[in-house]
């Protein structure tokens, strides 16, 4: 008899289901069709988080100090993206600040292992942390501790970082085609910078008025 080599796990459920299962998932996201790329586009914002397994998905963000990890399987051609924001550490404690990036981690991966069941097939490629909100009061290192953060995690968890864009103090466009892992990155101009950088600051205003109490929700 032929040998037969596994299947991975995705290709064993019914293709249609899985991907509505996942697309009910998308957290602070939004899909519309772009005519011009010819693909189902998901943009995320802070404190986003997509996991497709559709070739014909595009997952796209627009990053300034936050940082997107963008975690894939080329196995099981599935990808997942997540956009996240760690509060100022200021005066309060890094241990709160730490707890933000791992749920925002730990969501992701999550989701990705309850379709593939394979830690160790996942790979990742990292973008984002500019210090675009250089001016705003306490907001010093932001993108830099977003990195680094985001770096350490996924070596302490095992998973190769294939490739990386961050630092620097220019906000990043960023696509990523969840079933290859293919990414496509953009700089973005001054005009749009400061747009980012000013949601950025509202968002960890409410970083830092927000308890955290048990389980995070970052939205």
């Amino acid at each position: 008899m032929p040998t037969l080599s596994p299947r991975p796990t995705s290709s064993l459920r019914p293709t249609g289901l899985l991907r509505r299962r996942l697309e009910q998932q998308d957290i602070a996201a939004n899909r519309y069709h772009d005519q011009r790329l010819g693909a189902e586009v998901v943009n995320i914002v802070v404190g986003g988080c997509v996991v497709s397994d559709d070739p014909n998905v595009i997952i796209t963000t627009t990053l300034g100090s936050c940082v997107a990890a963008c975690v894939f399987d080329p196995v099981a051609a599935i990808g997942g993206m997540n956009h996240f924001l760690l509060p100022d550490s200021g005066t309060d404690r890094l241990s709160i600040s730490s707890r933000y990036g791992s749920a925002a981690m730990e969501q992701l991966i999550n989701r990705m292992l309850a379709v593939t069941g394979r830690r160790d097939r996942l790979r990742a490629k990292v973008f984002g942390g500019a210090n675009v909100n250089m001016g705003t009061p306490r907001s010093g290192g932001i993108g830099e501790r977003n990195v680094e953060f985001v770096m350490d995690y996924l070596a302490t968890e095992g998973i190769p970082t294939m490739s990386w864009d961050v630092g620097g103090a220019t906000p990043r466009a960023v696509r990523f085609f969840p079933t290859t892992g293919r990414t496509q990155r953009r700089l973005i101009g001054d005009e749009n910078a400061r747009d980012i950088a000013r949601s950025e600051a509202s968002f960890m205003e409410r970083l830092r008025t927000t308890e955290i109490e048990g389980d995070i929700e970052l939205f």
